[in-house]
């Protein structure tokens, strides 16, 4: 059995700010909540385990992901399996099949207190979500399928390839493929449409390229997406990869930071490379432990001028910059602390007003400090 409670003093409380400290209204806040408590089973036979967790927790599985980013993660509630085979290889080539299933009916965001209803976008009830994966990993070649149900809401599934070849003992690279479909499932999800809340008309896809190459203390990683998803409301539609307003769903695109760029019609290119600087130092002082990232991601879409009524040609830029340090001392295990700014851009800010998802489409920077304790 597993229970942990979390503190919140809350810096800035205004609704849906994007920005630490962007126009507080002066009521900051805290709260404490029991974000997990839950009982969890396990079993280990001769090449294969099983576990279980029931009760309020993070859940993982399928199409369903925890967000914990943040000191308190959110959290669900329902239950949890998963099945795990080690002896599963083909030939020469070891391999492992892994098979997840969950669901939930109750959701704590990471900044709220209390666990509520699933909730659509416009605000109705979404009574319970199912979802399952399944992967299977030979080393070189990894496969994966993921599939979730909102029940009367959403649909959403993905597809996963991964090719991976070593090249020597410290290089290797990777090729990427993900592919998503999105499709409504019943009648809350038709109630938003009319509400003007929905993020496609029936269905939307998303594909995901990506190669990435590691060459001893240096990534390096090009990546390619394609977004298709029609709204004939007037608006400009999005791939929706959640299953609630308050529930998160699965998205692993290596073009996923900061803003989404998954617009209709998104054609996304991204590279972006890290660097362990490890060995070197500066102005005498050693620099092991900490890695530097930056990341240049271009989308270019079409959408309705709503001034001049024609198709206009729109281009989105994202520039990131990353850096972090975890301390190796035994005595600081598990303490890593970091810094991230994000510049984002669009060249047209009618954009915004066209949106079915306004705030992703906004022309602005961001930088965040995280100090982060795992024990």
């Amino acid at each position: 059995f597993d229970a942990s409670l979390y503190g919140v003093a809350m810096i800035d409380s205004k609704d849906n700010g994007r920005d630490l400290f962007d126009d507080s209204d002066g009521t900051n806040g805290g709260f404490a909540k029991v974000g997990q408590s839950y009982l969890k089973l396990r079993y280990e036979g001769e090449g294969w385990n099983a576990d279980s967790q029931i009760g309020r927790g993070r859940f993982d599985a399928g199409t369903l992901v925890t967000l914990d980013t943040r000191i308190v993660p959110g959290s669900y509630q329902g239950g949890r399996a998963h099945l795990y085979f080690s002896e599963m290889g083909i030939g020469p080539l070891p391999g492992t099949l892994r098979f997840v299933t969950a669901y939930i009916n109750r959701t704590s965001p990471r900044d709220r207190q209390k666990f509520e209803h699933l909730l659509s976008q416009s605000g109705e009830e979404i009574k319970d979500l199912y979802t399952y994966g399944i992967k299977y990993d030979l080393k070189a070649i990894e496969l994966g399928y993921d599939h979730g149900v909102s029940r009367d809401f959403n649909e959403n599934t993905r597809y996963g390839l991964t090719l991976k070849a070593p090249l020597g003992e410290k290089a290797g690279v990777v090729l990427d493929t993900q592919y998503y479909e999105f499709q409504k499932a019943g009648r809350i999800w038709e109630r938003d449409w009319q509400a003007g809340q929905a993020a496609y008309d029936d269905d939307a896809t998303w594909l995901n390229i990506n190669l990435g190459l590691l060459l001893d203390k240096l990534r390096l990683g090009v990546s390619f997406s394609e977004t298709k998803a029609e709204l004939s409301n007037g608006q400009l539609g999005y791939a929706y990869f959640d299953h609630g307003d308050n529930v998160d769903g699965k998205m692993d695109a290596w073009t996923r930071s900061g803003n989404d760029f998954n617009n209709d019609g998104d054609r996304t290119w991204q590279i972006g490379a890290e660097y362990d600087l490890s060995g070197h130092s500066l102005l005498g002082a050693s620099l092991d432990g900490f890695k530097v990232m930056t990341i240049y991601k271009q989308g270019e879409f079409d959408a309705t001028d709503p001034f001049s009524g024609r198709r206009t040609d729109v281009i989105e830029r994202q520039n990131e910059y990353r850096l972090y340090y975890r301390f190796d001392e035994k005595e600081y295990s598990g303490l890593s602390v970091g810094l991230i700014y994000i510049d984002y851009r669009i060249d047209q800010d009618f954009v915004a007003l066209v949106s079915a998802q306004p705030d992703n489409v906004v022309t602005g920077s961001e930088a965040r400090v995280y100090l982060d304790y795992a024990f």
